[in-house]
């Protein structure tokens, strides 16, 4: 898994999601805050993020602060100036620069929103600065120009520049339904503009290791047939 390790001046400030923070110097001050009074609360419970978000700032000189992802995967940093926005998962924010702040947004297809399985509801960021997404698995960042479309399983799609058009349709053809071990349901991004996207999301990720994880029936069996040899052998060993 990826680490951020950020150096600030004297007097920057980083924001990031609380339980983030793997270290920092000793004068590097943190300062926990309910974001935006009660509004900036409503507009966070709304995509079930934190209602706190934690701001680090450099005091007496330069001092530097580290972050880790939730997921293994890349961290991605994102400069916006010029009016730019940004378009991801909400799961994604990692952490961002002071100038920049992210609010709720809805896919412009709303029935793209159930029929993706993505739910309606991602982060839109603007201002002037950076911030920081954490991705789940490998990253691949595609320009499309004027016009230009590009078909992927929404799953995949961890962000896009909001000059991208964004709407959702089902794959077509029986065949493809039934045994093409797709998601059921393509998204159409079309250009211009950036568009990244993950190899894996948390929730796959979640369901390949849950295969591997001991279960409460198989441990039970396997309890039971550990008790169950160990009576055999011990009457084996006294028959004999």
């Amino acid at each position: 898994m990826q680490m951020l390790n950020i150096e600030l001046d004297e007097g920057e400030v980083v924001t990031a999601e609380p339980g983030r923070m793997v270290y920092m110097t000793d004068n590097i001050k943190m300062d926990t805050n309910l974001e935006g009074g009660l509004f900036g609360f409503l507009k966070r419970s709304i995509i079930g993020e934190s209602m706190f978000l934690v701001h680090f700032r450099s005091e007496a000189g330069t001092g530097i602060v580290a972050f880790g992802p939730e997921v293994p995967g890349k961290i991605v940093p994102i400069e916006l100036s010029g009016g730019k926005e940004v378009i991801a998962q909400k799961e994604a924010f990692l952490c961002m620069s002071k100038g920049v702040e992210f609010d709720p947004t809805f896919t412009r297809d709303l029935g793209g929103g159930f029929l993706g399985a993505e739910g309606l509801l991602l982060i839109k960021a603007k201002g002037n600065g950076y911030i920081f997404f954490n991705v789940g698995g490998e990253v691949t960042k595609i320009h499309l120009a004027e016009g230009q479309k590009l078909r992927v399983d929404p799953r995949s799609i961890a962000m896009f520049d909001s000059t991208v058009n964004y709407s959702v349709e089902r794959i077509k053809g029986i065949k493809n339904m039934l045994f093409g071990g797709e998601n059921l349901f393509l998204a159409t991004l079309t250009g211009p503009g950036d568009v990244w996207v993950q190899s894996i999301t948390v929730g796959e990720l979640a369901m390949k290791l849950y295969h591997f994880m001991p279960h409460p029936r198989s441990a039970s069996k396997s309890v039971g047939s550990t008790v169950a040899n160990t009576a055999l052998g011990a009457l084996f060993r006294r028959s004999v």
